[in-house]
């Protein structure tokens, strides 16, 4: 009998993040363990790492049984995180239920009409906006089908579709302005104020949407004056040739969500909470508790609002929130990390490592390589409040040392994170994504790996100006 070969399937995110909590556990054997002494700054409370005060310590190496207790040490410290990416899934998953977003993205498609490169700037301007206040990714992936549908019906091909989507995402996302499981998390983890720096956050994050718009515009052009400009085109075949099989079986019909009045209100309800969320952040010192009851008044008064009725709305968001679940998982495997590197007292040995490269260098070219360093380690932790756990913790007293802003350093994290995503093949977004658009990964790579150049080229401007500027606050 012929044995059957097994299909390499790749390892999963949480099976990454127990092998390298297991390996920094082995590791507390072997690695000298170390400490920094921390000063308290007495006019803003912040704590840092004093310059020149690393020493060694005796090993507290991590057992087994730690290693395993270690995810319900994460989950203990990031219960205030989970609690609002519980409580903001919910009230999200609530407002897209009512169908206001799909509404109002049909509205806007048919507004302008045949206009073609208007209808993509519109779509990929809606993406983004969603993506750089409310974190919005994966939300949007059943709309991957109907983008190239749309595309292909004005004469392009699929790509133009999913860059359009993915593009807008990750353009967002890069710069993300007010995002609650990207900036939030990340500033929460390094001590900053709560949608601090958001002036520069702005800038980036514009300049990070005109260059989408501007290279998704170049690639439609090259297309619609040559099919054969189509990384599409199988020259074999003479045509365009994509999978639509499954595109065809998974697209959405915006034509079904009329946009009517109530809708327009919902819609208009969820800017008002993130322009409130912003405000009270900002003016009034909001902290996490404050943001989730903003965001569970925002699912009572939409689901009441739209359906009428308490016990629904009630059904509804518990029913979004439970899909937050896996993800909560995997910040408690994230944070697992961070404890045994705590608790075998390697994390100020790392740092101490880090600066010690780094130390000789100016704070822009520290800036650029803590951008890079977190390019690949998105290829191991593509979640992005995953790899926040991870890595601030690390980068927060290397930013102290190094003599760059703890926002730069966020902001470092936080641009690698969205642009690795678009061409890393472990994110499942990107993944989900290009499935239902029946497209290979290597196509599409084709297409997004010059976006992700320029992408890095702007934030490594971004990140030089926020150096000379000392971005802050700290």
């Amino acid at each position: 009998m012929e044995k059957q070969q097994k299909k390499f399937e790749f390892p999963s995110t949480a099976f990454f993040l127990l092998l390298i909590a297991l390996v920094f556990s082995l590791l507390s054997y072997v690695v000298p363990a170390g400490s920094y002494d921390r000063i308290t700054d007495e006019t803003t409370g912040r704590i840092a790492v004093a310059d020149g005060t690393f020493h060694y310590v005796e090993q507290t190496p991590v057992t087994i049984f730690d290693w395993l207790s270690s995810m319900y040490g994460g989950l203990i410290d990031v219960a205030d995180i989970i609690a609002i990416l519980f409580i903001c899934g919910g009230a999200l998953g609530v407002v897209i239920s009512t169908g206001a977003i799909h509404a109002g993205i049909g509205a806007l498609a048919k507004k302008v009409g045949s206009r073609e490169s208007l209808v993509f700037i519109i779509l990929l301007l809606a993406f983004a906006t969603c993506s750089t206040t409310l974190n919005m990714a994966e939300e949007f992936i059943v709309f991957a089908p109907l983008l190239v549908v749309i595309s292909k019906s004005l004469g392009y091909d699929a790509l133009t579709g999913v860059a359009v989507l993915l593009f807008g995402i990750y353009s967002g996302q890069g710069f993300s302005v007010s995002g609650p499981f990207t900036v939030v998390i990340a500033q929460q983890v390094a001590g900053l104020p709560l949608l601090s720096g958001m002036g520069l956050r702005v800038a980036g994050v514009c300049g990070s949407i005109l260059l989408a718009i501007a290279y998704t515009t170049w690639y439609t052009k090259k297309v619609k004056s040559n099919p054969e400009h189509s990384y599409l085109y199988d020259r074999s075949a003479g045509a365009i040739v994509v999978d639509t099989k499954k595109a065809q079986e998974e697209q959405v019909d915006l034509s079904k969500y009329e946009f009517t009045a109530k809708r327009k209100i919902i819609l208009l309800l969820l800017v008002a909470t993130v322009l409130f969320m912003a405000y009270g952040t900002n003016v009034l010192g909001w902290w996490f508790r404050e943001m989730c009851a903003v965001f569970f008044a925002l699912s009572l008064i939409t689901g009441i609002f739209y359906y009428g009725s308490v016990n629904k709305t009630i059904n509804l968001f518990m029913e979004q929130s439970g899909q937050m679940a896996q993800a909560a998982i995997l910040l408690a495997l994230s944070r697992a990390i961070v404890v045994v590197l705590t608790q075998g007292q390697l994390m100020d040995t790392i740092v101490y490592a880090l600066a010690g490269v780094l130390k000789h260098t100016s704070g822009v070219i520290t800036a650029w390589a803590i951008y890079l360093a977190n390019i690949v380690i998105n290829f191991f932790v593509p979640s992005s409040s995953g790899q926040a756990m991870v890595v601030m913790p690390i980068l927060t007293p290397l930013a102290d040392l190094t003599g760059i802003t703890r926002q730069v350093a966020v902001h470092s994290f936080m641009a690698a994170d969205a642009f690795g995503n678009m061409i890393i093949p472990t994110h499942p977004t990107t993944l989900a994504c290009l499935g239902l658009a029946g497209i290979s990964y290597n196509k599409w790579f084709k297409l997004a790996w010059p976006m992700v150049i320029l992408w890095s080229l702007w934030t490594f401007i971004i990140l030089a100006i926020g150096v000379a500027i000392q971005w802050g606050p700290f």
